[in-house]
């Protein structure tokens, strides 16, 4: 892993960054995901705008002024660069006015210096002149499309070097990552030895355009072409912010366009763009740094007795590597960076993934399984889905909301309605507040029926009005996904959950949200997990009617594991907000992987600190167990050390004698 990404990104030697592919097989959709999230976040951050960040698809390129846009195949000493990458092209969404282009390519009669047009009609078709002395159409027209050809290209220079400049001053924070991207396009070995090399040393628009790409490598030598120094002088880069917009870069890139067509001579012009002549450019054995801070001759020009310097002649194979090395600096210019395609499943799972706010959530750290002779875990990662949607049920991607589970059933869903409905109506005084006014007080509002009494002496004429009514409750249900829920005691949680959900959609002040604790097996290994399903303060009562169906019970009990990774989530009680944690469980916590050991007493330890953490924020417990028809003393022990006096243990057929209990805290003020 390259340095810059090192801080903040966890490397796992078995995934590819950005790909997610394994040693072995398969992929890990979430850190792509969650890859592609922290790569948004730069560039939004450095930019200020919200520029969405994607993989490749056939359709899509770098250059449409809308979206950035990575390769789906890139390896982990890619990553720097193509932070760099998306940076840069972040910000040309940001700074770049593309209609300039646009406007030259359809407007050219009006946007090219007429001086610059017939120059260069003259140079290409110097007889094609009518009896007036003007450029026939034809002329004109060819040479539109030589300038428009060069300009553009003249033009993606000058533009990168002008939003480069402005991101790498304002956010010097990422300034490693556009180093390493110009390391990568800009600095390479080849272009180095090609710069100092006999290569590109005649006139023509290919040395130019090869000199002018690299003029802020180091190796670079304003002697090797004519007006290479005079190029440095207009671009004038120690002074390139003096460009405010993309019209400003246009005026140098035509600038640009007039020094290197002036040396290009007439007779040594073959219409393309290529001088035929031999190499008799200005060079100098004793390249130096000048005054500007350039690398060139120190600003003598040989004279005619000295001899010109020899330059190293590449192999066939440098050349190679050289022309490799220009198209790839030609293509990052055009903005035509080649980009792998992700396949349709690829870009399916990652959009579930994106759309249900998957992440990880380090968790764990310290546990020692008790009694074993070891250090503590250094933890696992918690997978967190903020939002079950039906995008994620179609990816299939999960045991625990899949699209042929049967866990759920349209009874169960439409009893816990039915169940939610009675309990809504009784909650609804909650919406009830009553009125206490307090008159004939020395401070408060001013009542006006006693205004009159003033000019009598009478001081006591304000008011005061105090209304009792109802705390808002956050309440966060916490059902446990085990295996060993599935049936009657599945189906009566999720009942009394859906009846709890249905009666807060009736009534103004009670926000429920509701979770599920899981296991999933993600990139080849075990992972808790916890899928909140409801909340709603975002979702309508009609989620749970089209949605719930789809969860099932397939995991191990992560009990606080899966606490540990929601606990900053779960709102916190206020003086005018009360706060509750409810939970179904019926077993102790078991979760085990190639990072931890999760179970016995280490593992009930961590879940009462959990617990614990949650009553220091205020939050107020409500934990069942739910026994079936027999309990072990041991679950029945452990339950009880976590969650103390508020653990309670019920039996499935008294969940609707819980459902009363809890309405009855509900309307206690």
């Amino acid at each position: 892993m390259n340095t810059q990404s090192n801080f903040w990104i966890n490397d796992d030697s078995n995934i590819d960054v950005l790909t997610g592919e394994l040693l072995g097989s398969g992929k890990d959709y979430h850190k792509i995901t969650a890859t592609l999230r922290a790569i948004s976040n730069f560039v939004n951050i450095v930019t200020g705008e919200n520029i969405p960040v994607t993989y490749s698809t056939k359709d899509e390129s770098y250059t449409d002024g809308k979206q950035v846009v990575l390769s789906s195949n890139i390896k982990d000493k890619d990553f720097d660069p193509t932070v760099g990458l998306a940076l840069h092209e972040g910000s040309h969404i940001k700074l770049t006015d593309f209609d300039v282009l646009e406007n030259l390519i359809c407007n050219p009669y009006v946007r090219i210096p007429r001086h610059i047009l017939h120059t260069v009609a003259n140079k290409l078709y110097p007889g094609d002149i009518d009896d007036k002395g003007n450029l026939t159409v034809g002329a004109e027209s060819e040479a539109i499309k030589y300038i428009l050809s060069k300009v553009k290209n003249l033009l993606n220079i000058v533009e990168d070097r002008r939003i480069d400049n402005f991101i790498y001053k304002s956010a010097p924070g990422y300034r490693g990552y556009y180093q390493a991207m110009y390391d990568k396009y800009f600095n390479s070995a080849a272009i180095d030895k090609g710069l100092k090399s006999s290569e590109a040393r005649t006139e023509d628009w290919e040395s130019y355009m090869f000199r002018l790409c690299n003029i802020t490598n180091p190796n670079r030598d304003l002697t090797a072409l004519k007006g290479l120094k005079q190029i440095w002088k207009v671009l004038d880069l120690k002074n390139i912010s003096r460009l405010k917009t993309t019209a400003d870069a246009l005026v140098i890139a035509f600038l640009l366009f007039e020094i290197i067509e002036s040396n290009i001579s007439a007779e040594d012009y073959d219409g393309s763009g290529k001088g035929k002549g031999d190499d008799d450019s200005e060079s100098n054995t004793d390249s130096q740094t000048n005054t500007d801070g350039m690398t060139g001759s120190g600003g003598g020009t040989p004279s005619n007795n000295q001899s010109k310097p020899k330059h190293q002649e590449l192999s066939q194979p440098e050349k190679k590597r050289l022309e490799k090395a220009i198209q790839k600096q030609q293509d990052f210019t055009d903005g035509n960076i080649k980009k792998s395609n992700i396949s349709k499943k690829d870009a399916k799972m990652i959009e579930a993934t994106k759309a249900s706010g998957a992440k990880t959530v380090d968790v764990g750290a310290g546990i020692v399984p008790h009694g074993w002779n070891r250090k503590g875990s250094e933890g696992t990662g918690c997978l967190v889905i903020s939002n079950v949607n039906q995008l994620l049920v179609d990816s299939d991607m999960y045991q625990t909301v899949r699209r042929y589970s049967t866990d759920t059933t349209a009874e169960t869903i439409q009893d816990g309605l039915r169940l939610g409905t009675q309990l809504g109506r009784k909650l609804q005084v909650r919406n009830d507040e009553n009125s206490l006014t307090y008159n004939r007080l020395r401070k408060g509002n001013i009542d006006k029926r006693m205004i009159a009494s003033l000019g009598f002496g009478n001081e006591q004429v304000f008011n005061q009005i105090f209304v009792d009514r109802f705390k808002p409750i956050d309440l966060h249900i916490s059902i446990d996904a085990s295996g060993s829920m599935y049936g009657e005691k599945w189906r009566e949680a999720q009942k009394l959950a859906i009846a709890i959900a249905k009666a807060g959609s009736m009534v103004q002040n009670l926000n429920v949200v509701i979770s599920y604790r899981s296991t999933e097996y993600v990139a080849r290994k075990n992972t808790p997990a916890i899928f909140i399903a409801y909340d709603s303060k975002k979702d309508k009562i009609s989620k749970i009617r089209k949605l719930f169906g789809y969860i099932s019970c397939p995991g191990t009990t992560p009990e606080g594991l899966c606490f540990e990774a929601i606990i900053d989530s779960i709102q916190d009680a206020t003086s005018t907000t009360e706060s509750y944690f409810l939970n179904f469980s019926d077993g102790a916590p078991y979760f085990e992987n190639r990072d931890i050991n999760y179970f016995g007493k280490s593992a009930v330890k961590h879940t009462k600190q959990q617990v614990d953490k949650m009553k220091a924020k205020g939050i107020k417990i409500l934990s069942y167990f739910i026994s079936g028809n027999s309990m072990y003393r041991q679950s029945k022990d452990d339950f009880s050390t976590m969650y103390g006096t508020d653990a309670e243990f019920i039996d499935t057929t008294k969940l609707n004698q819980l459902a009363k209990s809890l309405n009855n805290k509900f309307l206690t003020k």
